[in-house]
């Protein structure tokens, strides 16, 4: 750039000379000192072209001595514009009566999961067709539940999302949430904010590995969710190979009504040397081979009866669920499920459940502006046979005291919750467990089933 400087001062130099030549063109000795300048001013002219095309060359070059750039502050941004990290803990006092699942009367890491999402992609496809638009992974670390120790997967799935181009055709491929009810949008994620410590005792949830399909149209008026799995609990397990299979309907009709029903089939469960162990839980029970996981006597039809064999035949449920929610009062659901397990063996194992839920939570904000941040709820939720002589282990916790002679447990549980401010939430909660035996097992089994009660006060946080 100083070449072409110096050159056009040249050219400015010349201007007078130039001037003088008009008026006497005829001197010899000023067309001489002309056309040297003009020679002069076109070498520098090259020289500049040459030196600058070196430079350029320079820059452009690499240099055995100076390392190739690595991603540095704009890779990270990439990074983190791609990825997620997130995450919700509970911790605080959970006690309860003797025969209760909380009768220790300790402080507890009541729950801690941990998320990464991450974007793959956008508009994915071949040439000019889109096939995928959008392509994400999700993961869960499930350190802690109901205050035990899990180290375990939870979620783990890659999405395709609008294939095709169309809102109606989405898919998760890996490990997810089985896409029944409406109780299993309260863990995994749901949990950070769900309403109350405890969770409803006959509401379907669970994890299972396979495909899940679930679309809509634009106004998400009307949807589905699908999905085809292994149908086993223990994580990459399909004992018996037979692959479980839900689908769910559902509608918003107005802005504060939802509502959906719910089919499961699970096909055949465990195997000669494998007990069964289905996919799906209600609360904390799932199908399973009678009387496995307890040293309790089974009483059926008031009498002691051996355990049933391994394999179950097939399982069904049908569920439908209700919701209306307003943002300034708050919700009120409704659910009922029925669930039926079917015995590879004698038609005694066989059983039918029935779970049924009524939960309303009232926002402080609709009785004074101050009291926006608090809400006060009330949940009545039951599981059972409801026969005086089946029963079933509805909680896997009673196991070593009830076993499979519970005939019914219903759960009425109050609860007050403060929210913080956005990451935070405070809650107290009561809940009064009736739990019903079938006849014969009083002797043996004594009171274990008497006093059940549970209280909690808990402080949650989620990022």
């Amino acid at each position: 750039m100083r070449l072409r400087a110096r050159s056009a001062m040249a050219c400015l130099l010349a201007l007078p000379f130039a001037a003088t030549s008009a008026s006497g063109a005829e001197d010899p000795a000023l067309m001489q000192r002309l056309e040297a300048l003009e020679t002069r001013v076109k070498e520098l002219e090259s020289e500049a072209e040459v030196r600058e095309q070196a430079l350029e060359d320079e820059r452009s070059r690499p240099r055995a001595d100076v390392p190739a750039p690595e991603p540095g502050a704009a890779g990270l941004a990439s990074w983190a514009q791609r990825v997620r990290l997130s995450g919700s803990g509970n911790t605080g006092f959970y006690g309860g009566q003797n025969d209760s699942v909380f009768s220790d009367r300790s402080f507890e890491v009541f729950d801690a999961r941990f998320f990464v999402d991450a974007e793959l992609g956008e508009d994915i496809g071949i040439g000019d067709t889109t096939l995928i638009r959008n392509a994400g992974f999700s993961f869960e670390w499930d350190l802690v539940r109901i205050g035990r120790l899990q180290n375990d997967v939870g979620e783990f799935f890659v999405e395709l999302q609008g294939l095709g181009e169309s809102g109606w055709a989405n898919a998760q491929v890996g490990r997810f949430q089985i896409p029944v009810g409406e109780a299993y949008l309260r863990y995994s994620k749901g949990y950070a904010t769900k309403p109350f410590i405890t969770s409803a005792v006959s509401g379907p949830w669970y994890w299972d590995e396979g495909v899940k399909l679930y679309g809509a149209d634009a106004r998400s008026r009307f949807g589905y969710i699908a999905s085809v799995s292994d149908g086993e609990t223990p994580f990459n397990t399909d004992a018996a190979s037979d692959k479980q299979v839900t689908l769910k309907l559902y509608t918003n009709p107005t802005e504060w009504l939802h509502l959906s029903v719910s089919g499961l089939r699970s096909g055949r469960v465990g195997s000669a040397t494998s007990a069964a162990s289905g996919a799906l839980w209600l609360g904390e029970m799932w199908a399973r081979a009678y009387g496995a996981g307890t040293g309790v006597p089974n009483y059926i039809d008031g009498a002691v009866q051996p355990d049933g064999p391994n394999k179950l035949r097939d399982t069904y449920l049908g569920a439908v669920d209700a919701i209306f929610r307003d943002p300034r009062w708050g919700h009120l659901w409704l659910a009922y499920n029925i669930y039926r397990i079917d015995s590879k063996g004698p038609s005694r194992y066989d059983r039918t459940l029935h779970g049924w839920i009524a939960e309303v939570v009232m926002e402080g904000g609709v009785v004074a502006e101050v009291l926006a941040p608090f809400y006060a709820g009330f949940r009545a939720a039951g599981i059972g046979t409801y026969d005086r002589d089946k029963g079933y282990l509805l909680d896997f916790r009673y196991g070593s005291t009830l076993g499979y002679n519970m005939r019914s447990l219903n759960a009425y549980s109050g609860v007050l919750g403060w929210r913080m401010n956005d990451l935070l939430r405070l809650r107290l909660e009561y809940s009064h467990q009736d739990i019903d035996i079938v006849r014969g097992s009083r002797a043996t089994i004594g009171g274990a089933a008497n006093d059940a009660d549970i209280y909690a006060i808990e402080i949650g946080a989620h990022f």
